[in-house]
């Protein structure tokens, strides 16, 4: 018996009874994660690590282009690139300045910032036939998730010292061993969050187009007409995910570096 893998159960992914996502028109582009016996040959750091070389190309690009502070700061009179990403840097400037002191968001913005475009160009990548988001693993968010986790303890540690320490222990001292174990399990939480939602949220949606879009080759011969509805809905869940990561980012940085909490 030939093996089975899980995304041979998924009508349209499956290489050999299926038209699926990566076939278009009739023409097989062949799944970069499949090989002939529909094992993933790709994983999905690999395409993390295309789009973390993708974004250090655009920064040097960018650096070389604006190097000169003077042109940097005159806007473009045409939409462009640079326009998007400033609209984007604004919104999400203007978010921390609302969640935390000015200084504190200038201090931070490029770790979220940082953050914001690779989640999202790891998730526009699922709307490339024959690609997979870098973000639809567990193994991909898990690290973001994990810089999240040591940055704002680091902040909070840096801004307010020990008052920071003894926020985990409780305001009173009988309750303090059992408050500390509730306040590390909470702690320890918020990234395993931060990575399965973003997990879950990106592998529904590709499942979605991917079904979609094999059910529309099968059915009408046209895996691209079909399914354009699902492909707003996936640049929905693309900015939406991405906004919700850099928002409890930003409420975990905030709270670390709230003096009025400790």
């Amino acid at each position: 018996m030939a093996d089975t893998t899980f995304l041979d159960l998924i009508p349209g992914w499956s290489k050999h009874e299926h038209a699926g996502w990566h076939e278009i028109g009739g023409f097989d582009l062949g799944h970069p994660a499949l090989n002939e016996t529909g094992h993933i040959t790709l994983t999905h750091a690999a395409f993390g690590t295309l789009v973390v070389l993708f974004i250090l190309v655009l920064a040097f690009i960018a650096r070389g282009k604006y190097s000169n502070r003077e042109t940097a700061l005159i806007p473009e009179g045409k939409f462009s690139i640079r326009n998007f990403f400033e609209v984007i840097f604004d919104g999400i400037f203007g978010m921390m300045s609302g969640m935390m002191s000015e200084k504190q968001a200038k201090r931070h913005f490029p770790i979220v910032a940082t953050l914001a475009v690779f989640i999202f160009v790891s998730n526009i990548i699922g709307l490339i036939p024959g690609l997979s988001p870098p973000t639809s693993s567990l193994n991909t968010n898990i690290g973001p998730a994990i810089i999240v986790f040591i940055v704002y303890n680091l902040s909070g540690l840096l801004e307010n010292r020990w008052d920071y320490v003894k926020h985990f222990f409780g305001p009173v001292i009988f309750i303090a061993p059992l408050m500390f174990v509730i306040e590390i399990i909470g702690h320890l939480a918020r990234p395993l969050s931060l990575g399965l939602r973003l997990t879950g949220n990106m592998a529904g949606d590709h499942m979605v187009l991917s079904v979609f879009s094999g059910l529309a080759n099968d059915i009408l011969g046209a895996p691209i007409l079909f399914p354009i509805p699902f492909y707003f809905l996936g640049l929905l869940v693309c900015i939406v995910q991405t906004a919700v990561f850099c928002i409890l980012t930003s409420v975990y940085i905030s709270l670390a570096v709230a003096h009025e909490e400790h």
